[in-house]
């Protein structure tokens, strides 16, 4: 059935729990991402709109993290798996930080070598509607382990996510570099500056724990709680990584409506999938 399953114990390094998912069809609107992750398509389409143009996406792609919505649209019947990786396991799978796929979503295909290529080809090749779900995600865990370079994942900045509020010299000496060293390996493996990754993942943590919702304290409250100047820079802030305003969402999700759909997923589920910084 859809829901989430552990990796194998050779990719834990590397990924998180993937996810199996339907999606309902039509056009919807993906909050900013903290995550790069892997998409696997397994039934129907999706198409991405950037510059006013629809683009469909391959049927395996890598996507990286995004400081911004993006518009998406999904054929009837489309299921996904989705696979988020960990800052050394982009590396250590692909051989790439997480700032060379920064706002972008990758074919694979060009940033895999003459093996991986062809372990990539030999799967989309052999794509057909999967007796079960855990069948197709056994294929998924096969394809990354064939397609793995054989980089040590602790070879790229992996910061614990109980840390990311330590001042930044605080967290440059833990890790025994300097300040200036310790910025340009976290934007290198972060795809972003740690300043506004954590912008970023406060706003994230307080959508995954509030799933969506209307908060019964209120919003300013929540704004207070969380470290904004005040309720306005709060609503700013999901605004700029949802697409939406706080009641924007609250309405969406409460009228079951279609496009809001990456908000009604369970908020268990949610953590599992994308560990303690949401999405």
């Amino acid at each position: 059935m859809d829901g989430i399953y552990l990796p194998p114990p050779a990719l834990a390094a590397c990924v998180r729990s993937a996810l199996l998912t339907g999606l309902p069809g039509g056009a919807y609107v993906l909050p900013a991402a903290l995550h790069p992750l892997l998409l696997v398509i397994l039934e129907g389409g999706i198409a991405v709109r950037r510059a006013g143009v629809e683009r469909p996406l391959p049927l395996v792609s890598v996507c990286g993290g995004t400081r911004g919505v993006r518009e998406a649209r999904a054929e009837p019947g489309t299921r996904i798996l989705t696979v988020p990786l960990m800052p050394g396991g982009l590396c250590a799978l692909f051989g790439v930080p997480g700032r060379a796929v920064m706002e972008e979503a990758v074919d694979p295909a060009v940033l895999l070598d003459g093996a991986g290529r062809g372990a990539l080809a030999r799967f989309v090749d052999s794509r057909r509607p999967p007796a079960t779900c855990g069948g197709a995600v056994s294929r998924v865990w096969e394809l990354l382990c064939d397609i793995r370079r054989g980089i040590d994942p602790g070879s790229a900045l992996c910061v614990p996510p109980a840390l990311l509020t330590l001042p930044a010299d605080e967290l440059a000496e833990r890790f025994g570099v300097g300040l200036r060293q310790f910025e340009r390996r976290f934007l290198e493996s972060y795809g972003q500056p740690l300043r506004s990754y954590r912008q970023q993942l406060r706003c994230s943590r307080m959508l995954a724990a509030l799933s969506g919702g209307d908060p019964a304290e209120g919003w300013a409250a929540v704004a207070a709680r969380e470290g904004y100047a005040d309720q306005a820079h709060l609503c700013r802030d999901v605004r700029r990584f949802t697409g939406h305003t706080p009641r924007e969402l609250q309405a969406g999700i409460a009228r079951l409506d279609p496009a809001f759909w990456p908000y009604r997923i369970d908020p268990a589920t949610l953590a599992r999938h994308f560990g303690p910084s949401g999405f």
